[in-house]
């Protein structure tokens, strides 16, 4: 292990500006999801273990154990500031600190009290920390694990018969034992629950985040209309319907009237209220079936379903009316307008050229007066 891999990164950008899909923030770190489970699972066992040690801190005072009492100060001094490193980005310090605390402490109370009384329990609960640890090597988790077991080996055979050095009544050593035992496994079920906890966390985060992305990458940000580049998927599907049913359909190009006068003579804001203004009109009085898009700047592109070029007329005409509307920017009535141009799909001219018949044939209508429908005759013209 190095001493610090406080590798974190500024993300990437996201939709809301604030978390990427590949990272998020743990404390005043910004990490991968994968490290914040882990650190999230690590401050939990943290703040255990300084529960457990204030514990141990009571009973090595009553059975007057002056050098574990002693120990267990300095036990809780060191999870506190494991607990203060994790959370400020130095987890792999944090992780050191505890790893050697567990297996010194460990030692130090089988040394004292014997194999009996059942401390060797928390090298085995060192275990699961170090291997839900990501970005090190599997062979070092092994060798950082093999440690504690060589020492328990050690502890367990006691080749030199040293321990050990205090003996407790059979009663007390018992109730250590289990009261260890307990503990640990408490200690890894508590390590499991928070790192599961962790990863669902992550999991509901990555799925907003990919919510999000799925929304930008289909809708408009301000009108909340269908985009560009979904609004051509939508029209490739339409084709693939138009193949299969034999259902013409007509793709229409609307520009809102004189609209850099409105962002001039009302400011920006006033221009992008009318824009979604105009995109919930259009919503509401479009058939079920039709689909609307925001095409660029005031350009909103129509495509309708299931009509000829000459039904599709009316539907416009109506749909303009319903725009012709007044509208209401900063206190003030406005009429606002809009011009549209409209092709009928045919497989000889294609998509691209049915959409650059509709846009001749509004931008015909713009110099003709505006505020009309003209339709496009597409190849015929």
């Amino acid at each position: 292990m190095q001493p610090d891999d406080n590798t974190a990164t500024e993300p990437e950008s996201s939709p809301h500006g604030k978390e990427s899909s590949h990272h998020r923030t743990f404390g005043n770190s910004r990490v991968s999801h994968e490290q914040f489970r882990f650190l999230y699972a690590a401050e939990h066992v943290y703040m255990a273990g300084l529960l457990l040690h204030g514990l141990f801190l009571l009973v090595f005072f009553w059975l007057n154990i002056h050098e574990l009492y002693l120990f267990n100060i300095f036990s809780l001094i060191i999870f506190f500031l494991a607990l203060y490193l994790n959370r400020n980005g130095h987890y792999n310090l944090a992780l050191w600190l505890a790893y050697i605390e567990v297996v010194l402490h460990a030692s130090l109370a089988i040394v004292l009290l014997g194999w009996s009384s059942g401390f060797y329990y928390y090298m085995f609960a060192i275990a699961p920390l170090l291997f839900i640890k990501p970005t090190r090597p599997l062979s070092e988790k092994i060798l950082l694990s093999a440690i504690p077991v060589g020492l328990m080996i050690v502890f367990y055979i006691d080749p030199l018969g040293m321990f050990p050095l205090y003996h407790l009544g059979i009663h007390i050593t018992h109730f250590l034992h289990i009261g260890n035992l307990i503990a640990t496994v408490a200690l890894v079920a508590y390590l499991a629950h928070y790192y599961s906890k962790g990863v669902n966390d992550s999991e509901r985060q990555l799925q907003k985040l990919t919510e999000a992305y799925e929304e930008l990458a289909t809708y408009d940000s301000l009108t909340r209309l269908l985009n560009r580049h979904a609004m051509m998927q939508a029209i490739k599907e339409e084709v693939s319907r138009f193949h299969r049913d034999k259902k013409p359909f007509v793709l229409a190009l609307g520009d809102i009237d004189d609209f850099k006068n409105i962002n001039d003579s009302f400011g920006h804001h006033a221009g992008d209220v009318l824009l979604k203004e105009f995109a919930s009109r259009m919503q509401q009085r479009l058939r079920r079936h039709d689909v609307v898009s925001r095409w660029g700047g005031e350009e909103f592109l129509i495509l309708l379903a299931n009509v000829t070029l000459d039904e599709a007329e009316g539907v416009l005409n109506d749909l303009r009316d319903c725009l012709a509307e007044p509208l209401r920017i900063k206190s003030l009535s406005h009429m606002v307008t809009i011009t549209f141009g409209a092709c009928q799909y045919s497989d000889e001219q294609g998509i691209d050229k049915t959409i650059q018949f509709a846009d001749k044939a509004m931008y015909q209508g713009k110099r003709t007066g505006k505020n009309r429908v003209v339709l496009a005759k597409g190849e015929q013209e």
